[in-house]
């Protein structure tokens, strides 16, 4: 049996802890495909119910190539100073990458907006093919 002290243990915890952080943190979320090139056709929102300390919920539809792309955020009302739907118009470009879970919207300020890609809200008014892409 070995015994060790204090700094023993505390030398094999930031050991593991070394290697443990480039496997644990390596790996980027955003996929490595191309940009392309999105229309944003139609978005909106489920507000919260309690402003103060409530999340909304703000949903994107996006034409990318011919792939109607539905996403959405989940913002807290009070840690975010311009909700999501501001920063992007209907009938505006847009560069997004995707995969079969996520969309990442580039933003004006370089920075990228993570959507959860979900297709079960009938939430769009202003476009008859995000209505269609419903399920």
């Amino acid at each position: 049996m070995v015994v060790m002290n204090r700094s023993g243990w505390m030398v094999l915890v930031l050991s593991l802890a070394a290697f443990a952080a480039p496997v644990s943190f390596g790996k980027s979320e955003v996929p490595s495909g191309p940009v392309v090139q999105a229309v944003m056709l139609d978005h909106n929102e489920f507000p919260c119910a309690n402003c103060l300390f409530g999340v909304a919920d703000y949903y994107f539809c996006f034409d990318a190539s011919s792939k109607i792309l539905i996403g959405y955020d989940k913002v807290r009302t009070q840690t975010r100073r311009k909700v999501p739907t501001d920063l992007m118009e209907r009938g505006k470009t847009v560069p997004l990458r995707f995969d079969d879970k996520y969309i990442w919207v580039k933003q004006a300020n370089g920075k990228e907006l993570r959507l959860t890609q979900d297709y079960t809200k009938k939430i769009f008014l202003s476009s008859d093919r995000c209505q269609r892409a419903v399920k």
